[in-house]
Parts: structure tokens; sequence; C-alpha cells
């Protein structure tokens, strides 16, 4: 078991006064008011912790259209360089919530910091577009910037997938499906780097002892978690690895990964249990755990601006995509 410490008090002021910001979601409602509830009341937790202001301004930033429908941002950061390695970002929110601006500065920083050039994705949002379309579009995504990374300074030979939460559930699942699945196998070799933060990697039904244990007040709620599923995959198996990658039989030969899980998150469980899975594999994995901490830590940038550990955390994934992606060449 993980190192536990006390939940950081200063946190705890942090997620009480962000409540009283953005009130709370009724418990009870039909299945178009609880999409509509949710929404509204995620995306004004999330906006409200949304600012650019200090933040780098040298980074360079264009949104593109990579399909009909199908938009991401582009953020390029200052210096000289010919050939940038590339991160495929998926933000999280449960599939259902969230968008490219709620991690808008997110990116700006780790741009920056790790000197690599991100394209943050919008895909398609469940319940409108349900299981796969979100899955559809990360794939699509990728293969994209391995055809254009180089019209914005990027290398197409050095491809990294990676995403938060639900996101992070997106880049595990089409990373297993660009290292072993013919049809986009030819992938495989460019994929050089997995970033999976705090990730959705199995179905609630397995009942992870940080279900209970971290079930509210941390920033994910877990019954919020569980209608988030409700919303992105009816009727699909819990055991398909599709929607639950630790459920994988086999994995793959993938790149080297890092994981990052929080004590107090309802996701922790599952989080460490995957990343045990790549290591038992072969998998080069590097995780870290913050014991004082909950859901969404290191990628909120108000949290990054107030509490040392997301300052800290910010700059070991920098550090880790730096060397992985830019002084490694190779795997």
């Amino acid at each position: 078991m993980t190192e536990r410490k006390p939940f950081d008090a200063a946190v705890r002021r942090f997620l009480d006064e962000q409540a009283v910001a953005t009130g709370a979601l009724p418990p009870a409602m039909t299945s178009e008011e609880q999409v509509r509830m949710a929404r509204g009341f995620m995306m004004r937790a999330l906006e409200s912790r949304v600012s650019i202001a200090g933040l780098p301004n040298g980074v360079e930033t264009r949104d593109v259209e990579i399909a009909a429908g199908l938009g991401a941002r582009v953020y390029v950061p200052p210096g000289d360089s010919a050939s940038r390695p590339v991160v495929v970002y998926t933000h999280g929110g449960g599939w259902v919530v969230g968008a490219v601006a709620t991690v808008d500065p997110f990116c700006r920083l780790l741009s920056e910091a790790a000197g690599v050039i991100i394209v943050s994705v919008e895909y398609r949002l469940a319940p409108e577009h349900p299981y796969p379309a979100a899955l559809d579009d990360t794939l699509a995504a990728f293969e994209w910037v391995a055809e254009h990374a180089h019209e914005w300074g990027g290398d197409a030979s050095r491809l990294a997938l990676g995403g938060d939460s639900a996101g992070a559930n997106l880049a595990a699942v089409i990373a297993n499906r660009i290292c072993s699945v013919a049809p986009v196998k030819e992938h495989a070799q460019a994929l050089r780097a997995l970033l999976l933060l705090y990730p959705v990697t199995d179905h609630p039904s397995a009942d992870h002892p940080s279900y209970a244990e971290n079930a509210s007040g941390f920033g994910l709620e877990a019954n919020l978690m569980r209608w988030f599923w409700t919303q992105y995959a009816p009727g699909v198996s819990a055991d398909d690895p599709s929607i639950a990658p630790l459920r994988l039989r086999e994995v793959p030969a993938l790149p080297p990964t890092l994981v990052t899980t929080a004590h107090y998150d309802v996701l922790r469980d599952e989080g460490i249990a995957y990343a045990e899975k790549l290591k038992a594999a072969g998998v080069a994995v590097s995780h870290l755990h913050a014991p004082d901490m909950g859901h969404n830590f290191p990628v909120t940038p108000s949290q990054v601006a107030r509490f040392p550990q997301g300052v800290e955390t910010l700059g070991e994934i920098a550090d880790w995509l730096r060397e992985t992606l830019v002084v490694r060449q190779v795997r």
C-alpha cells in the first residue's frame, strides 16, 4: 500500500470554496436533466479554476480542424527548434463534460516546461455520442498528427498519447490498440510515450476500495463517476478492455509510461493496479503518487499555483516527457 498522509488542509479549504462557488449537483433528475445539470455544474467548477493570467505567454496556440466537426488546439513552445516531439492530449470530464478550454492553462504550462508541442483534442462527448465515439476521435487525432505534425515544427517520429482521468482512459485504450492491432500498428514505432494522469482503467463494478474510502469530498464523487459510466458506455460489458484497460488479458509492447495517482481519489486503486500491470508486462513505468492530494490536482491551474505538490508534480511530468521524448531518441 502506498504512503498515506492526512488530506492537505489547504486543498480541503479550496474544495470547500469551489463547492460554495459552483453550487451542488441535484441528486434526483431525469436523464436529460442530469446531462444538462451535470454539464452546468461541472463546467462552472472547471471554469472557475481556469485562468491564463500569469501563464507562459510565449507559447503559440492555434485552433485546427482534424476532421469534419472535430477540432483541436495546438500548443507550440517558444524557442528555436526545427523538430519537436508532439503529445496528443485528451481532457478529463467523465467523457460527458470538459473541453479543450478547461485544460488550456495546463497545456500551456506543460508545453513550455517540457519543450514539447501539445495537440489538445475536442473529442465528442456522451451521451449524445457514446462509446466508441471518443475513442474513434482520439485515434483519428493521433493519425492526423502523424501526418500533419511537420506543419508546425513537430516530429512525427516522436509522438505521445496523454490525458487525465477519462481522457487518460482514452489514451490508454488507443495506445493498446495502436501497439497491437494490425491496421494501426504501423504507428506503433512513432508512439514513444504514454502519459496517464489519474486514469480511469476499470469499471466501477470492480468495487475497488478507493471508491468507498474516497466516495465524496475529494474532488470527484463516486456516484458521479458511476453516472458518467452510464452515459458513456451503456450496455457495454464491464470486462471489455476497450472501456476498462485494466481487464486487458495481454499487454502489448507499450512505450515508456508515466502514471500519476492520488491517495484521496476514487480512481486511486485502479490507477495503481494499472501501473503494476504494465510493469509486470515489462513496460517501463514511472509512477508518481500524491499521498495527501485528491483527484485532478496536477492539472487544475489554480491548484498548481496554490499548492507545492502541484508545482512539484507538474515539474516531474515535464522532466519525464523531456527525458523520454527529447533526450532519448529511441525507446
